[in-house]
């Protein structure tokens, strides 16, 4: 942006005259310039929705300065504009890059940046290597603004020089670099240090200073952004970005995030027993209505992540298993794979992400309520990290470790015997002690941080930490009981073999998913009500996948039909009877279906069987099962809110929640009502 936009909105104005005094008063008048001009352009790029806080100016007011600038802040105080603001002021043809440890911060970046009116591209492995592309990036005047860089595309990656990397040996393009920033640079000292015998898991980050900053002028300031900042940290990044100590400025805010109670349990067996985590997720018996807290669990094993997320997937009732409320998130995935896993999280269709350390860093999704470490991280610098994805619209929070015993009880120190495990040799010491001190967990966090402010201490929940009181109920929090070692129901572990589930053959699923669609299709047609909605409100496709899945056993009646897929009685009246007479057809080649009377769906279980029928044969459904009222079943799943046409019926209520579907049978009922009055007059 070239030209300063005038005048400032009557929101900026009032958001500058509310700045602190005291941080007023300290500015020299160059640095007032530059206040000013910051709320003047942040004003104008956001169309006078946004006004920077004192955090973001003093960032403007360093690299106006030219200074090198080291950031200490909490999760969600508005690092990333911080970032974008220096740049709203600077030239079209100027360069700003911005070093990024994954892509999915990268591709926030991209978006958030472009939000400002900059143009933005992602350099990582996905990047195209289009000669063309690097054509245009290399001119004098480029489309790009602001590049988001991983650290490896800075130099030899996989025994080639990158493009990017050829980019910065070019002269020409350095001069024209104005800024160089680190986002979530705590990475430089946590995984591209060693850790003991273990070699730098990105040794990208350790030479950053080598593979970037030599190339770029001397007047280029650089800065780096932390919510994990110790002294320690500080030193390595000082050191790694060949910053000079004595020009260097600090800025050190709060970290503390009062909205957040923290607690520790120990674990119960090894991490391989998903029962720690399954018992307080999901309660039993599952109600068919069931709606998980978001949340998500922590833990460093990829194949362990996918294999929990089915295994509580598979603990809900059959139509909320089909939703899969529960997910797997991790690097390794496809980009089109996480970038929806990102979208139903932020959407709520996806309850909970199993992730690893690939979430714990740039994951700003505001209405978490539930962050749960599955074994201890390596650094608290990761503990603090996954905690702060919590919590971030300011509701309370519980950040649960689950930790090994060897940490929660510190056998390293309790026990002579013990011999410490691989895991617990990478493991830091000030992880053990955290896990398994009696102190306020909310203390050592911010003696961790070297946090000294007057509010370091604070909380705003109901607790602060289970260590500060004996009333601490972490049942409030969860939706069962935390697992003990006397609790052997069900005791075995996720990993270990179990019975798979028998289903129907795969080669006999085609042609009942086709019957299936076929009668639904009639259905809708010959309902004069149900045309006003879509075919899934009937039967949605997810519905017939299962149905046409499950052994014939297990449908045996219309109310085996409607408990499985967590319907309601009027459903259950309407289309029961005719799904159990499609499912009957495929199963004994019958064109239609001789009905019995019955009094119960038991007695029908028995009616029309010999003692050699096949046991996975159907009996004939009866008129007395399908006006009958259906039994509560401990595997009903949830009643489904079938999408409406929105000039119809709504498919919300006016809280934002779905409908489900006995709201929407009322409204259908109402219509149905005013269709039969035009009929008479």
């Amino acid at each position: 942006m070239d030209t300063l936009p005038l005048p400032m909105s009557s929101f900026a104005l009032t958001a500058l005259r509310a700045l602190p005094p005291v941080f007023m008063a300290s500015l020299t008048t160059q640095e007032r310039v530059v206040v000013v001009d910051a709320f003047l352009y942040l004003d104008f790029a956001s169309k006078g929705t946004k006004a920077p806080r004192e955090l973001q100016l003093r960032a403007a007011i360093a690299v106006k300065a030219g200074e090198d600038l080291l950031v200490r802040s909490g999760t969600g105080t508005g690092k990333t504009l911080a970032m974008i603001l220096p740049v709203l002021s600077m030239a079209k043809d100027s360069v700003v890059i911005t070093i990024s440890p994954l892509r999915l911060i990268q591709d926030n970046h991209v978006a958030e940046f472009g939000n400002y009116g900059i143009p933005s591209i992602a350099i990582n492995c996905y990047t195209p290597n289009d000669p063309e592309l690097w054509k245009v990036l290399i001119k004098e005047h480029t489309i790009y603004q602001h590049y988001s860089v991983s650290p490896e595309q800075c130099g030899s990656y996989q025994g080639h020089i990158t493009n990017f990397a050829k980019l910065l040996h070019d002269p020409k393009w350095t001069k024209r670099v104005k800024l160089l920033q680190i986002d979530e640079a705590h990475f430089i000292a946590t995984t591209g240090q060693a850790n003991g015998k273990d070699a730098a898991f990105r040794p990208a980050f350790s030479d950053l200073g080598e593979r970037i900053r030599v190339h770029l002028p001397s007047t280029t300031p650089c800065t780096a952004y932390s919510a994990s900042m110790p002294p320690r940290i500080m030193e390595i990044l000082t050191k790694t970005l060949r910053m000079e100590p004595e020009r260097t400025i600090k800025i050190e805010l709060p970290t503390n995030r009062p909205n957040l109670v923290y607690a520790a349990i120990p674990m119960v067996g090894s991490i391989d027993n998903f029962r720690n985590v399954t018992s307080i997720l999901i309660p039993s018996p599952c109600p068919p209505n069931f709606i998980p807290r978001k949340g998500i669990v922590f833990l460093d094993n990829k194949k362990k992540a996918a294999k929990l997320a089915r295994d509580l997937n598979e603990k809900l009732p059959p139509a909320l298993a089909a939703q899969e409320l529960f997910r797997h998130y991790h690097s390794s995935m496809s980009k089109p794979y996480l970038e929806e896993c990102v979208r139903k999280f932020k959407e709520g269709t996806v309850r909970c992400l199993i992730a690893t350390e690939s979430a714990s860093n740039g994951f700003d999704i505001p209405d978490i309520e539930l962050i749960i470490l599955f074994g201890v991280p390596k650094s608290k610098y990761e503990e603090d990290q996954r905690g702060g994805r919590g919590g971030r619209d300011g509701r309370e929070c519980l950040v649960l470790l689950i930790a090994e015993k060897w940490a929660y009880y510190n056998l390293a120190e309790t026990d002579d015997g013990h011999k410490p495990c691989d895991k617990e040799k990478r493991t830091d010491r000030d992880v053990v002690v955290g896990a398994s001190s009696k102190s306020c967990r909310r203390r050592i966090l911010a003696k961790h941080n070297n946090d000294s402010s007057a509010i370091a201490h604070n909380f705003c929940g109901r607790w602060c930490c289970d260590n500060d009181t004996d009333d601490f109920d972490i049942t409030t929090y969860l939706e069962g009981p935390v697992l003990n070692e006397d609790d052997t129901s069900d005791s075995g572990s996720p990993l270990q073999k179990q019975p798979r589930k028998k289903y129907r053959p795969v080669a006999q699923r085609e042609p009942i998913e086709d019957a299936l669609r076929t009668w639904r299709s009639s259905a809708h047609n010959r309902n004069p009500i149900s045309k006003n909605f879509p075919i899934s409100y009937i039967l949605d496709d997810p519905s017939i996948v299962l149905l046409a899945r499950e052994r014939p056993v297990s449908l045996r009646i219309p109310s085996d039909v409607t408990n499985f897929l967590g319907e309601t009685q009027e459903w259950h009246s309407q289309y029961a009877l005719d799904i159990v007479s499609v499912l009957r057809r495929f199963e004994l080649g019958r064109p239609t279906i001789i009905t019995q009377i019955s009094s119960s769906d038991n007695n029908s279980d028995d009616n029309s069987q010999d003692s050699d029928s096949d046991s996975d044969s159907i009996p004939t459904p009866t008129d007395a099962d399908k006006t009958n009222t259906i039994a509560p079943s401990a595997n009903s799943s949830p009643t489904s809110s079938r999408a409406s046409s929105p000039d119809i019926i709504p498919t919300v209520s006016s809280t934002g929640r779905p409908l489900r579907r006995s709201a929407l049978n009322h409204k259908v009922a109402g219509i149905a009502t005013q269709l039969s009055k035009k009929q008479k007059t």
